[in-house]
């Protein structure tokens, strides 16, 4: 299956510079670490054109974080509602994130450091609590294939997830830092199928 770029990604108008270039600069030096100034050197833009569309550095910040965060929901949920098995739905899950890390390396590097890194950000409390609510979703998906028989009666929901993510988060992470190519559909489907034998008990 394949998605529609997201349109606050998107190149040919302001806003998809100011997120792109943000998330970049976010990426490599932390919120403190970046001034309007760069943003505005980064996209060309000029400080008031930036002001205009998000008020302030917290005001990009932010709409990067919630505006990614609801993207995903929206492919997730219609993942979820396709008429496949669970551990399909979970394969496609991953070849979507491995997708999108190809696609937009500076966006998944901004966002493995907002969610490892030291930096708290008081204004983002809210928008980590939506994010842990993402997270349940998967936990919700893994109950399902219990509930349907796909998965073992012994299988637990909340470790599976964070074993799932945890392993995403190790192969994405090494993408990160290579210029080969490490994610593919089939190490999607390689690992589901991996974890789906301990799930399958």
């Amino acid at each position: 299956m394949s998605y529609q770029e997201p349109d606050f990604l998107k190149t040919d108008d302001n806003k998809g510079k100011i997120f792109r270039a943000a998330a970049k600069l976010f990426a490599e030096k932390g919120y403190n670490g970046v001034s309007m100034r760069e943003i505005s050197e980064r996209t060309g833009l000029s400080k008031p054109t930036i002001y205009y569309y998000f008020g302030n550095k917290e005001g990009i910040y932010t709409s990067l974080v919630a505006t990614s965060l609801n993207y995903n929901v929206e492919i997730f949920q219609d993942i979820q509602q396709r008429d496949i098995s669970t551990k399909q739905k979970i394969i496609e899950l991953v070849k979507l994130r491995f997708h999108q890390v190809l696609e937009y390396p500076d966006l998944a590097k901004f966002f493995i450091d907002l969610l490892t890194g030291t930096e708290k950000l008081p204004f983002l409390e809210q928008l980590m609590k939506e994010a842990d609510d993402r997270r349940k979703m998967l936990v919700d998906l893994i109950n399902d294939g219990i509930s349907n028989g796909e998965f073992g009666s012994s299988a637990k929901p909340e470790l599976a997830s964070e074993i799932f993510i945890g392993s995403l988060m190790h192969f994405i992470h090494k993408q990160l830092n290579t210029s080969e190519v490490i994610l593919s559909d089939e190490l999607a489907e390689e690992i589901v199928e991996l974890l789906f034998l301990g799930w399958n008990e």
